[in-house]
This record gives structure tokens, C-alpha cells and sequence, in this order.
């Protein structure tokens, strides 16, 4: 059996399984795209409680599956909360948003440090200032060029389309709801 291992990320998705466990992603510098299974997770007494929610950094101890990409949390000791994102729902769309691009275009279980440091400044950069389609294009523009598939001529749409990628549906949200704030 393999020894426990620990890992900082972004946490980047949580979905329910069962009646009190959850499927967490997060994002790492080192490991990339990581799986964790947080078992009891949603049970009033659980360790994990008030810890496993969007966006947090945190340090993560987990037990490395034997085969699979799904591994079990073990412990979680949260860094940053980022609570700043959630003074604006545009913001917490646009960090979703960029979530869901870095993982587009990434690999699960390949390091992603340029992704990592980029992800890390945009959520800093969400927490204290309001989005504007600017900073989603230039994130975009970032993205591209850390995934090699950047020309001057591109934006992202185009770029995905010619890798036989999906965009991400967020954007189109996003770009509605920065529309119609812009106009209110």
C-alpha cells in the first residue's frame, strides 16, 4: 500500500455521492488535476466540515488509489478562503469559468504549474477587484499560450475549435451576465 501523500491545491469541483460523501477535484501545482473521494464528508461531525467548499486553497493529505484516479481524503488544512469571491456572483462565474478552462485543457495527474500560478493570481485578482470581459480575455489569452495553442490571429473560440475542443458553456453565461451589467 501506498504511503499517504500531500498535495496544496484549489479545490475546483465538489459533487455529492452517496447521502454524506463527496467527489472533490482540485488543481495542483505538482500533481495537476487530482480525484479525492471525501468519505462522510457531509456529516455534521466530520472533519471535513466548512473546509471542502469552492475555491479554497488548502493542503490535502490523501491515500493514493491502488488503481484509478480516484483517491481517499484523508485531511484537509485550509490556506486561503478566497472570501472575496463571493461578494460578486460575476466573480464566482468567472472563477468557475476559468476552472472549467484549465480543465479543458489539462491532463489529470500531470503537473500544471503555469496553470497553478495563473489560476492562483486570477482567484486573487476576483477576490479584490470586479470582472471585466478584459481580464476573461486575457486570461483566456494566457491559457492558450500555456497550452502551446496560442497564434496572434486566435481567440479562444477559434483555438478550441481547430483542437476539436468544447468551450467551456460558462463563457457564453459569462459574457451575458458582464453584458447586462455593463448596460445596467
Amino acid at each position: 500500500m501506498a504511503e499517504p501523500q500531500t498535495v496544496r491545491g484549489f479545490i475546483v469541483a465538489r459533487l455529492p455521492f452517496g447521502n454524506t460523501s463527496l467527489i472533490v477535484r482540485c488543481l495542483s501545482r505538482e500533481a495537476g488535476r487530482l480525484t479525492f473521494m471525501a468519505k462522510g464528508a457531509t456529516r455534521p461531525k466530520s472533519p471535513f466540515a466548512g473546509l471542502l467548499d469552492l475555491f479554497y486553497l488548502a493542503d490535502l493529505l490523501y491515500q493514493p488509489s491502488r488503481s484509478g484516479e480516484m483517491h481517499t481524503l484523508r485531511e484537509i488544512k485550509l490556506i486561503e478562503a478566497h472570501l472575496g469571491l463571493r461578494r460578486s456572483y460575476a466573480n464566482l462565474v468567472a472563477a468557475q469559468y476559468f476552472a472549467a478552462l484549465i480543465e479543458t485543457v489539462t491532463e489529470t495527474g500531470t503537473p500544471v504549474p503555469g496553470e497553478f500560478e495563473l489560476f492562483s493570481k486570477a482567484l486573487g485578482y476576483l477576490s479584490e477587484t470586479e470582472v471585466s470581459w478584459r481580464a476573461v480575455e486575457r486570461f483566456e489569452s494566457r491559457m492558450l499560450t500555456l497550452a502551446g495553442i496560442a497564434h496572434a490571429e486566435h481567440d479562444l473560440p477559434r483555438a478550441f475549435q481547430e483542437l476539436h475542443h468544447k468551450v467551456p458553456a460558462l463563457r457564453d453565461d459569462l459574457r451575458r451576465l458582464l453584458t447586462t451589467q455593463a448596460k445596467g
